[in-house]
Formats: C-alpha cells, sequence, structure tokens
C-alpha cells in the first residue's frame, strides 16, 4: 500500500476482477446473537465504472438488553414526575501543570463577568475546568471501557441500549500489533480513535454562562434539569460546565468559600513593599520587573475561581448511587479508590477464618447458612408483604392531599420544584451524638436514623403550618388536616452499599421499603413539673430507630427490587404507572443516604470542594431529600413540590434546628455520664 498508490491500484487492475471494486464489501451471512441482519443498500446504488467512489460501509451497532430497573423507570415515569438524578460537584484550585501546557499555547488569560461586578476579570487557564478538560478526564480514566453504557441510547422499543463500536478506544492487543507493524500506523489509528470519542462526549458536555445571583440561579437551573424530558434515544446523560469567581453560585457554603480564601493568603501572603511614586505621585500597586501590566496579571491571576459541573442521567442508565460512584472513577484517586475497595472486599472474604476447618464441616456450615437464607427469605418476604399491605389500608390518604386540593382551589401552580441544599454538620459530631444518645437508650442509632428523624419532624412542622395558613379559608370542624401522629416514609436502598465493584459497570442496583415514623409529636410534663419535660426529639429518633430497624432487618428492598423486574417485564405501561404511585403507602417524604469518601476528590488536580445529589420525585411523593457525606462533611439536599414545600430554605433549617436539639442533649447526657464517672 506504501509503494503502489491505490488510485492506480484500481484503475489498473480492477477489470481483472469482473468489474467489481475490490473497496466492495461482502456480506457475511451469518451474525452474532447480540447483532440484527443489516440491510445493505448502498451495494445497488454503488457505480462500479467509477473506481474513486469507495462504499460507505453501514455503522454496525451492540445491542445490549436493559435492565429490568432501567425499562420500569421508562414504564412509571410521568410528565409531571420525570425519573432524573441531578448532582452537582464544585471544583477549586489550580489544574495539573502539565495538563495546561496546550491551552496555554492559545492564550495566557480567560475572561468571564459577573453581574456583581461591572469589570471584567481575567484570570488563568489552569484554575477553570473546561469541556476539554473533562474529555481529557475521561479518556486518561478509560471510561469508555469501564462504563461503556455511557455511550448507549435506548432503542426505540425501549428494550435495548444500543452501543456504536467507533467509541471503544483500542485494546492493548491491539495497539501492540499496530506497534509492531508501524508505530506511525497505530499512532494515527489511537488519535483517530479518541477524536471520535471527543467527538461523541461533545454531544454530552457543553459549557455555559456561569451564575450570578446567589444560589438562585443555580436553584432555577437544578429545577429545570429535573423537570426537563431527556431524549434517552438521543443520549442518556449530560453535563453542563461554568466557571466563575469563587462563590458566586452557591454551590460551595459560605463557610468552606472563606476557608479556601483564608488558606490562599496564608500560602501566598501579598508582598510587603512600599508603593512607589513617580513625579511625586504615589502608584496605586507596587511595580514589578515586567511593570504595572505585569504586576496587574500576577493580581488577577491570584483571583480563586471555582467550576460547577451540572450532570443529570435518566434512571434508565443507572441509579443516581450508581453514577455519583461511577464518576468516581473519574478522579485522579480512581486507582487507590478500588484498591482500597478491593482490600476491604479480601478482609470481607477472611472475615470469620480461624483454625482450618474439615471439608465435612464447611459443607454443613455452607447448608445451615442456605438454610437460614431461606428461611429468612420465605418468611421475611411474607412479613415484608404483610407490613405493606397494613400500611396501605392503614393510610387510606397522604397528609398533603388536603394541601394539594387547597392549592388547586386557590389556583397556584401545581408543577415545578423548590431546590434547596445545606452543609449540616460535621460527620465525627452526628456519629459522637448517635453514640451517646444511643447509649442511654440501649440502642445502636445510626446516621441514617438521626437524620431520618430529623426530617420528619421537618416534615410535621411543615404540615402545621399548612394547617394554620388554611385556617382562615377552613372552618376548624370541617378541616381534614390534622398532623398525623404517624407518617409513612420511603427509604431507597442500594443494594451494593452504594458503590460499583471491581470489573463491574454501572447498573440499576436499587430497591427500597416504606415504614412508618412519628408524625407530631406532643409530650406532658412529668412528675407535675413545668420544667421537667421529656426531650421529643430524644424520643422520637427511638421510634424511627425501631422502626427502620424492623424494615432493614426484613427483606423489602430486595422484594421491591423484584417487584419492578416483574412489573417491568409483564404490566403495561398504565399499569407499572399506578402500582408505583400506590407502593409508596402514601408516604410524605422520601429520604435517601448516600455515603460519600472521607477525603476530598481531585479531577486533574482541581479540588472536588463540594459534591450534592437530587432526588428525582417519584410519583405520589412531594418530599424528597438526600442525606450524603463526603469529606469528613454531612450536608442535606431538599427536592419538593413547590405547593407541599414554598419555601425549601425554611425547610432544611427546620432539619437542622432538630438537630441542633439532638446535639444539645448530647451535650447534656455526656456531661451527666462524665459527673457520674467522676462520683
Amino acid at each position: 500500500r506504501k509503494v503502489l498508490p491505490a488510485t492506480v491500484f484500481v484503475g489498473g487492475i480492477s477489470h481483472l476482477f469482473d468489474g467489481n471494486s475490490i473497496f466492495s464489501a461482502k456480506s457475511s451471512p451469518s451474525t452474532t446473537s447480540c447483532e440484527a441482519p443489516t440491510a445493505m443498500p448502498w451495494k445497488e446504488k454503488t457505480n462500479n465504472n467509477n473506481p474513486f467512489l469507495a462504499p460507505q460501509l453501514p455503522e454496525t451497532v451492540l445491542r445490549k438488553r436493559m435492565t429490568s430497573v432501567g425499562r420500569f423507570s421508562l414504564k412509571s415515569e410521568t410528565k409531571d414526575n420525570r425519573s432524573i438524578p441531578t448532582f452537582f460537584l464544585a471544583l477549586t484550585g489550580e489544574k495539573k501543570k502539565e495538563d495546561d501546557e496546550g491551552n496555554n499555547k492559545n492564550s495566557k488569560t480567560v475572561s468571564t463577568s459577573n453581574a456583581s461586578d461591572t469589570a471584567i476579570h481575567k484570570f488563568s487557564p489552569r484554575k477553570i475546568f473546561t469541556v476539554s478538560d473533562f474529555e481529557d478526564a475521561w479518556l486518561e480514566q478509560d471510561m469508555p471501557s469501564r462504563h461503556p453504557r455511557f455511550h448507549s441510547t435506548v432503542c426505540s422499543e425501549q428494550e435495548y441500549f444500543e452501543e456504536t463500536h467507533h467509541v471503544h478506544p483500542p485494546s492493548s492487543s491491539s495497539s501492540s500489533s499496530s506497534t509492531a507493524f508501524g508505530s506511525e500506523e497505530g499512532e494515527g489509528e489511537e488519535s483517530s480513535m479518541q477524536t471520535k470519542i471527543k467527538a461523541e462526549l461533545d454531544r454530552h458536555a457543553s459549557e455555559t454562562m456561569h451564575f450570578s445571583v446567589y444560589r438562585q440561579d443555580l436553584r432555577n437551573r437544578l429545577q429545570h434539569m429535573l423537570m426537563l424530558p431527556l431524549d434517552v434515544s438521543d443520549k442518556l446523560w449530560e453535563v453542563k460546565i461554568s466557571n466563575g469567581l469563587l462563590g458566586t453560585s452557591g454551590a460551595i457554603s459560605r463557610a468552606k468559600v472563606d476557608a479556601i480564601r483564608k488558606a490562599n493568603r496564608i500560602s501566598s501572603p501579598p508582598p510587603q513593599q512600599p508603593l512607589p511614586k513617580v513625579n511625586g505621585v504615589t502608584l496605586s500597586r507596587t511595580t514589578t520587573k515586567g511593570g504595572l501590566w505585569r504586576a496587574a496579571t500576577q493580581e488577577a491571576e491570584s483571583i480563586p475561581m471555582e467550576s460547577v459541573l451540572l450532570f443529570r442521567s435518566h434512571h434508565a442508565l443507572a441509579d443516581g448511587a450508581s453514577i455519583m460512584a461511577a464518576f468516581s472513577d473519574l478522579c485522579d484517586e480512581a486507582e487507590e479508590i478500588r484498591a482500597e475497595l478491593e482490600a476491604k472486599l479480601k478482609q470481607w472474604k477472611r472475615k470469620g477464618g480461624g483454625p482450618k476447618k474439615s471439608a465435612l464441616r464447611r459443607m454443613l456450615s455452607r447448608l445451615l447458612r442456605l438454610l437460614k437464607m431461606c428461611l429468612w427469605l420465605s418468611f421475611g418476604t411474607l412479613g415484608a408483604l404483610v407490613y405493606q399491605g397494613y400500611l396501605q389500608i392503614t393510610t387510606p390518604t397522604n397528609p398533603f392531599d388536603a394541601v394539594r386540593e387547597d392549592a388547586e382551589r386557590k389556583g397556584l401552580s401545581l408543577s415545578g420544584r423548590s431546590i434547596s441544599w445545606c452543609d449540616a454538620a460535621p460527620l465525627e459530631e452526628v456519629k459522637r451524638i448517635a453514640e451517646i444518645i444511643g447509649k442511654s437508650k440501649g440502642i445502636a442509632v445510626t446516621v441514617n436514623d438521626l437524620f431520618v428523624s430529623c426530617v420528619t419532624s421537618a416534615v410535621a412542622r411543615q404540615l402545621t403550618e399548612h394547617e394554620e395558613l388554611m385556617a382562615p379559608v377552613v372552618d376548624a370542624r370541617k378541616r381534614n388536616t390534622n398532623v398525623p401522629r404517624s407518617i409513612n416514609v420511603v427509604v431507597p436502598v442500594h443494594m451494593r452499599g452504594g458503590v460499583i465493584l471491581p470489573n463491574e459497570s454501572v447498573g440499576n442496583n436499587i430497591g427500597a421499603f416504606v415504614t412508618r415514623c412519628p408524625g407530631e409529636m406532643k409530650f406532658d410534663a412529668v412528675d407535675g413539673g413545668a420544667g421537667a419535660m421529656s426531650c421529643p426529639s430524644s424520643e422520637r429518633l427511638h421510634q424511627v430507630h425501631k422502626s427502620l430497624l424492623y424494615s432493614k432487618r426484613s427483606p423489602a428492598p430486595f422484594v421491591s427490587h423484584h417487584m419492578a423486574k416483574f412489573c417491568s417485564e409483564y404490566i403495561p405501561e398504565e399499569w407499572a404507572k399506578s402500582i408505583f404511585q400506590r407502593a409508596n403507602a402514601n408516604a410524605c417524604v422520601a429520604v435517601s443516604n448516600t455515603r460519600g469518601y472521607d477525603k476530598k476528590l481531585h479531577i486533574r488536580g482541581m479540588t472536588v470542594e463540594s459534591v450534592a445529589g437530587f432526588l428525582p420525585l417519584p410519583p405520589g411523593i412531594p418530599v424528597g431529600v438526600v442525606v450524603q457525606s463526603y469529606a469528613g462533611t454531612m450536608s442535606l439536599t431538599l427536592t419538593a413540590e413547590k405547593w407541599a414545600v414554598p419555601d425549601a430554605d425554611k425547610f432544611l433549617s427546620w432539619v437542622v434546628d432538630e438537630y441542633q436539639r439532638l446535639r444539645v442533649e448530647a451535650s447534656q447526657l455526656e456531661e451527666k455520664q462524665t459527673s457520674a464517672k467522676l462520683l
């Protein structure tokens, strides 16, 4: 091929092949099990008299069957309840020096405008995260091979993922063979493959304007991403990237922003030099070797920046916890995280080790474990179904139904979302509070128990506020919005603990259970004393713990997971929507718990300061809360119907208020324990 040009070869001896061009592909009569026979209309249209016209081969598409839960998410979503998990990452700091060499060749500074500042700030491209950086990180971490589903779409029948072959990077064998036959050809093939992958990523990643109004712009954009439908036949996910001054978006809390600015001042303090004078006039800045322009450039480059990455994906791709875990593979610490996970798996396998048992004892122990599992599944499934039926019968209406009817009567909009997020407390403090209160009650309280208790308290206060607002409109004797003594709560459960095992890709490993938690709680004074009142916070936490513990020990999440599979396979779409809405047993709120990493991660050298995921509301549930931990901080996010929660920030403040009451009580209990030890 290198010696004889293709044009001479085709034009000179193509007549020896019975008038057929050597570039004409010959279809194979056999097809693989995952590929459908594709018609080749180009063979009839090919002009054999023109040797320079090569036919275009049809694109090969790999079809993989969707997960049952993914198909169920497509069937069960409604116009007002899209099954689209959304989350954002907030980055700060500087990229690695070697990552920015290509950008510095073309430009030294980048400009951005902010509505709060009339001046145009110029800053180094090393302090911002662009689409090009995202694509480079995607390729460096080998995301197309680890999670090929990100490069898939859903077919028109909504039964299969369609994955085009050209998005895969070359394998090690192909790269070695290309090196053996010619390094230039191998490098060219790899470069062409990367170009195709980046072209594919350009459909998913885009840059947009940064946020000008603190928190409000980001809130509106999150609401838009949660409500806007996603065409799964075109793409299953997308990310929008914006860059601006640190602290302008609200994605990073004010406390973290102040800490970052303080750290920057300590690490690079301003030079203490007297201001120079020119012709008796004192200049406003010190001069450097490069003059005033160089001094201004150095000052501008010291301005801290932030980059916000807004992600959203359809539940057909994977559940929200799996998506967030998959994007940890995009971080610089991906190899370290996978190594830690493998070490924990090996430790879990060695758990229970000791003196080596005989083959007979090992076989008997396995049979005993299998028998226990069968008994747990059979009796536990029966108990879970009976408990679900009990909740369905005893909760005929949702406490927020009357609020919705009142909103309709007043002509208020029933669409839209109330969005809010905040950092609640340090993780170690939350664990300490749960430990102290649990020890006083003789129970093992978890972090999830504590925040579910706080959320149920906020729901009760929200219903009380609605009742007070509706009092002038509805006669008190006819009002049926009294805050119930108990409410139902939906708790999603990830089957793998919110992680992706080694050599596995994203999926829909999600289940859920419904449990009954206390609503409005009224306590009487003890021993007749006005000041000796039982603490409602600890008692609420105790009851929430008992309710959650019963459901956690049952196979309810597995039952719901397999019920979703059954509905996706055999139930019509309209029935699936009805079943999905009724299965929540008129729950008021869904509370999801996501466990993050205990230290800060980095993407191409930039620090991930904040992570916040938002729960897509299932049909019939007006409030959704996500409790998540990252880098030693517990954070909360809220997604709610606007008619149910008009002020999302106030709702989260109620959650934090309940947490502070638990904190005060834990402090008092700890003081009593300390004084008792001294005595």
